[in-house]
């Protein structure tokens, strides 16, 4: 590692900065553990583990003994509760311990990224538990864990019951291949160097991890304005390398996601059309999605900026967003993945003496007749307001507007809204202004 790695001062580790100096004083109840126990096959807990052996030893200033089985003493027990059939209904109480550490009425309460801790004495040793269903859990619960010992408020007899309350928490990143980042503000690119994908991965692990501390499971790598040579990035030149990525980004319970050009049949495939309804345009984005997750068994799917800011799209064919959307789905369907289409659709050569066009309703006015005919695996990604780079807006009106569609929150983390480069900016009370807003779509409370 190189030193700003290594300096606590520099805010490359974020809060994920593990030593003494950092742990809260404990209450009566806290303790620290001295040994882990996790089950050796289970290639899913690798990091997991890790991540705990480093923040227990980095806090204590002792190496914990890594242990097949929990010991005399305080042992942290990382647990993946095996397969088994779901209860149709769960009691509230213990329920049979069905693997010795976990009920089948706590299994199920847990969705497949949600996580137990919990205290329970087992062979003479008082463990800690950190139950989950996969890896990812497993991950997010250690992460909880080691933030209530730095915090002083972990309770050895705590019991702790997490789910994520969204299934998608992604990151859009803006990068471009020659390394810069559209509207970005703290350096170059991670990812691309030169117009390649970068050798050098030790600062994408680290992101990856920063990242599966805060709960977040997908991310897009390329700028939603996709050029040339992002174009490429689906081609089999380039799909090893991406591949590459997605290796790093899944040991951390992370989907990796693709911007993509709605032309790359024309660009890629030689054809003189991009049409969605196009049997020759269908037939060509089934084979790339084949190509793609042969090199990437759980790719995420795709993002899609299209009929907006000079981006293809399907209006040049006169077809609409869903017949655009659904195509793609259609190809990514027998293989789970995902549309994001964005809805932050206007004509951006409207001439400013234009009393007539509302821009600001674009976006209602091209999607709202359109819901309810997207596939069930096309998610419309929706800004928080209906303009762009404002300091306060509106919510947009697409937010509890749309009844019959899939959709997700976008929020922007550019130049235009931390201040531009200048001056301190906190974003969360606005992020939370938007959230908490009440449409009334569905009466009172519809936040």
């Amino acid at each position: 590692m190189t030193n700003i790695h290594n300096c606590d001062k520099s805010g490359y580790k974020a809060w994920l900065v593990y030593n003494q100096a950092t742990w809260t004083k404990p209450n009566p109840n806290t303790v620290l553990f001295d040994s882990i126990c996790a089950d050796p096959v289970q290639k899913e807990l690798e990091v997991a583990v890790e991540e705990l052996k480093e923040a227990l030893t980095a806090i204590s200033g002792k190496i914990p003994e890594l242990v097949s089985k929990p010991t005399s003493g305080n042992t942290v027990l990382i647990h993946l509760i095996p397969q088994r059939k779901t209860l149709k209904t769960a009691d509230t109480g213990n329920g049979s311990e069905s693997d010795g550490y976990i009920s089948d009425s706590e299994a199920c309460r847990l969705d497949n990224e949600g996580f137990i801790i919990k205290s329970c004495q087992t062979g003479g040793a008082d463990c800690t538990v950190i139950a989950a269903k996969t890896g990812a859990g497993a991950l997010y619960g250690v992460f909880a864990l080691i933030r209530h010992i730095l915090c002083g408020t972990f309770d050895k007899n705590a019991y702790i019951v997490q789910n994520p309350a969204i299934k998608l928490r992604m990151l859009n990143q803006w990068d471009n291949m020659d390394g810069s980042i559209e509207r970005g503000y703290a350096g170059n690119s991670i990812f691309y160097r030169n117009g390649q994908i970068t050798t050098d991965l030790r600062r994408v692990r680290d992101y990856a991890r920063l990242m599966a501390s805060v709960g977040l499971n997908s991310i897009v790598l390329n700028n939603v304005n996709v050029h040339g040579p992002e174009t490429r990035l689906i081609t089999k030149e380039q799909l090893p390398k991406v591949a590459r990525l997605a290796d790093i980004f899944r040991e951390y319970g992370i989907k990796i996601y693709l911007s993509i050009n709605y032309s790359s049949p024309i660009e890629l495939g030689g054809l003189d059309t991009a049409d969605p309804l196009d049997s020759r345009v269908r037939s060509w984005w089934s084979e790339k999605a084949s190509e793609i997750y042969e090199y990437i068994p759980d790719f995420g799917g795709f993002l899609v900026k299209a009929d907006s800011e000079f981006r293809p799209g399907p209006f040049t064919y006169g077809r609409n967003h869903a017949e655009g959307a659904n195509m793609l789905a259609a190809a990514l369907k027998p293989y789970g993945g995902l549309v994001i289409w964005r809805c932050f659709v206007y004509n951006c050569r409207q001439d400013w003496r234009d009393r007539v066009t509302d821009r600001a309703n674009s976006a209602y006015d091209n999607f709202m007749p359109l819901d309810g005919s997207f596939d069930d695996n096309v998610i419309l990604q929706i800004k928080n307001g209906p303009m762009d780079f404002q300091v306060r807006e509106p919510v947009s009106p697409l937010i509890g507007g749309l009844k019959k569609s899939n959709y997700m929150l976008e929020l922007q983390v550019t130049q235009e809204y931390t201040g531009q480069q200048r001056h301190l900016c906190y974003l969360a009370p606005m992020w939370k202004d938007v959230l908490d807003f009440d449409t009334y779509s569905r009466g009172k409370g519809s936040t």
